[in-house]
C-alpha cells in the first residue's frame, strides 16, 4: 500500500511505500509522529467507521438467488472505488479527529492538507485461493453465522441460508473485511504517551467523563477533552484488557518474558506484572513496575488483542519503541519485530534508536547465510526465525525540503512575533544485502568519534 502526505504542518510530503516492516527515522519535530497518526486514523476509520459500497446490482443478485459470485475485476473495481472515497471523506471529516484538533482549527492550521493511499493491484489475485474460507471463518469467529465462502480460481462465491433478511449495510459490511483484510491492515497503535496512559488510564477516564458530563460549563470550554486517537485507544486498550483477560501464543509470551524479564498477569480485574526471578510470589501494579515495562504494555496488549480477533496480518504501529530501554532491550526488541514480521505481522516504527537500525542491519545481513554466519548464529545466539528479507523491509528519513519557496512555514504567534519553520519531506534509504543506508544516524555518531579523538590527541599534545 502506497500513502501520500502533503502539507500537514511541518511535513511537506511524505509518499512512502508500506513493508512488512516499515521505519522512519528523523530529527525531532520532523513531521514523522503527525504522519503516523495521520495514517492509523485512516486504517482505523476503513475498519470501524467507513461504510463500504457494493454495486446494488449484486446485492438483487444475492437475494433473488440466495448467493452471488465475484470475480477479480470486480473486486479490483470495489477497492478502487471505495479507497478513493474513503481517504476523500476521511481527509475532509475525520483526519482532524486522528490528530486531536477540533475541525475548525485543523482548517486554521492545515487548510491546503491531502491524503491519499493507493493499492498494489497485484495484491488482488492472492485473494483467489483455497485459504480463504479458513481466513473468512477467521473474520466471524467461526462458522455461527449462516455464511458460506467458497473460492475457485476465477471467483468467490458467498451464499446465505437466508438472503432476504441481509440488508444492505450488512451485505456490504460482509464482503468488505475479506476482500481488503490482506491489503489493507488492521492496525494498532501504541503512541508516546503509552507511559502516561499505564499509569494513569483510570484517572484520565473518569476526568474525562467528568469534563463530559459539564459541558456546559465554563471549565469545559478551557480544558482539552479530545486526544489524538492513537492516544485515546491506548487509554481503552487497559480498560478493555481486564473486561476480557487477554492470552498470548506461547511462542510470543516467551519473547516477551525474554524481554521483560517476567510477565503480564490480570488477577481479579487487576493487571499486574510477575518478575521471572520472583518464582510466582511477587506481583507488581503497573504503577510500581519500571518504566520500561510500562513502556511495553501497549505492543503486548496490542498482540493479546490479535490473538483473540484472528486478524492476520496485522498492523502495530509503534512510535519511538526504545523508550525507557537500555540499549541491550533496544537490540533484542528488534529482534522481536524481525520474528514478528517472520510470523505473518506488519510492523510500522517511528525511532531516533541507532541501536534498533544497526540491530535490524544484522538481522537483514544474516539472511545472506554465508558460512561466515554459522559461527556468529551460535556465538551470539540468533535464531533463523529473526532473519530479514531486505525486500520486506522499507525505511525512510525525513530531511529538511529544498522546495523553493516552500520549504519555509512563516508563524505568527500571539504576541505578533513572526519566525520561519523548515519544512520536511521522506526520503527513502537504500537497503541491500548489507543492510540500511541511514547516513542521519552514521554523521552523529561519526561527529561525535571525531571529537572524542580530538580530545584524546590533546592529551599526547602536552
Amino acid at each position: 500500500m502506497k500513502v501520500t502526505i502533503k502539507n500537514l504542518g511541518v511535513l511537506e510530503s511524505a509518499e512512502y511505500e508500506l513493508g512488512n516492516l516499515t521505519v522512519v527515522c528523523g530529527k525531532n519535530n520532523t513531521g514523522k509522529t503527525y504522519a503516523a497518526y495521520a495514517l492509523y486514523g485512516f486504517l482505523d476509520y476503513w475498519r470501524n467507521g467507513y461504510d463500504f459500497q457494493v454495486d446494488s446490482v449484486l446485492q438483487d443478485e444475492f437475494q433473488n438467488n440466495g448467493e452471488v459470485l465475484i470475480n477479480e475485476k470486480q473486486v479490483r473495481n470495489f477497492l478502487q472505488k471505495n479507497l478513493e472515497r474513503a481517504y476523500k471523506k476521511y481527509s475532509g471529516e475525520r483526519l482532524p479527529e486522528a490528530l486531536g484538533y477540533s475541525s475548525d482549527s485543523f482548517k486554521r492550521q492545515f487548510n491546503d492538507c491531502d491524503f491519499c493511499v493507493e493499492i498494489d493491484q497485484k495484491n488482488i489475485s492472492p485473494l483467489f485461493d483455497v485459504n480463504l474460507q479458513k481466513r473468512f471463518r477467521g473474520i466471524y469467529n467461526g462458522a455461527k453465522l449462516p455464511i458460506k465462502v467458497d473460492v475457485d480460481r476465477d471467483n468467490i462465491r458467498i451464499s446465505h441460508v437466508y438472503p432476504q433478511t441481509v440488508q444492505k449495510i450488512y451485505f456490504n459490511s460482509m464482503i468488505s473485511p475479506f476482500i481488503s483484510r490482506e491489503i489493507i491492515p488492521y492496525a494498532s497503535f501504541a503512541s508516546a504517551d503509552r507511559i502516561g496512559a499505564a499509569m494513569f488510564s483510570d484517572e484520565i477516564r473518569y476526568l474525562r467523563d467528568e469534563f463530559y458530563q459539564k459541558k456546559e460549563s465554563a471549565l469545559i470550554k478551557t480544558i482539552p477533552v479530545d486526544y489524538p486517537i492513537p492516544v485515546t485507544k491506548n487509554l481503552n486498550a487497559i480498560r478493555d484488557s481486564l473486561l476480557s483477560p487477554p492470552q498470548l501464543s506461547e511462542d510470543i509470551q516467551q519473547i516477551f518474558c525474554e524481554l521483560l524479564g517476567g510477565k503480564f498477569e490480570i488477577t481479579n480485574g487487576k493487571l499486574f506484572f510477575v518478575p521471572l526471578n520472583s518464582a510466582g510470589d511477587l506481583s507488581l501494579s503497573v504503577m510500581a513496575s519500571s518504566s520500561s515495562v510500562r513502556s511495553l504494555l501497549s505492543l503486548w496488549l496490542q498482540l493479546c488483542k490479535e490473538t483473540q480477533t484472528l486478524h492476520l496480518p496485522n498492523m502495530f504501529m509503534i512510535d519511538e519503541p526504545e523508550m525507557n530501554l537500555h540499549p541491550a532491550s533496544q537490540r533484542l526488541l528488534a529482534r522481536i519485530f524481525a520474528r514478528l514480521v517472520n510470523l505473518g505481522y506488519k510492523i510500522y516504527i517511528t525511532t531516533h534508536s541507532d541501536y534498533i537500525v544497526k540491530e535490524l542491519n544484522t538481522l537483514i545481513m544474516l539472511n545472506r547465510r554465508n558460512k561466515n554466519n554459522k559461527d556468529i548464529i551460535e556465538q551470539y545466539g540468533y535464531s533463523e526465525k529473526e532473519f530479514l528479507d531486505p525486500a520486506n523491509v522499507r525505511v525512510y528519513m525525513t530531511q529538511e525540503s529544498q522546495t523553493k519557496n516552500k520549504n519555509i512555514k512563516k508563524i505568527t504567534t500571539k504576541n505578533n512575533k513572526k519566525f520561519f519553520m523548515p519544512k520536511y519531506k521522506f526520503i527513502q534509504a537504500k537497503i541491500d544485502e548489507f543492510g540500511i543506508d541511514l547516513p542521519s544516524f552514521d554523521e552523529t555518531i561519526d561527529e561525535m568519534n571525531k571529537i572524542q579523538i580530538e580530545l584524546l590527541a590533546g592529551d599526547d599534545n602536552e
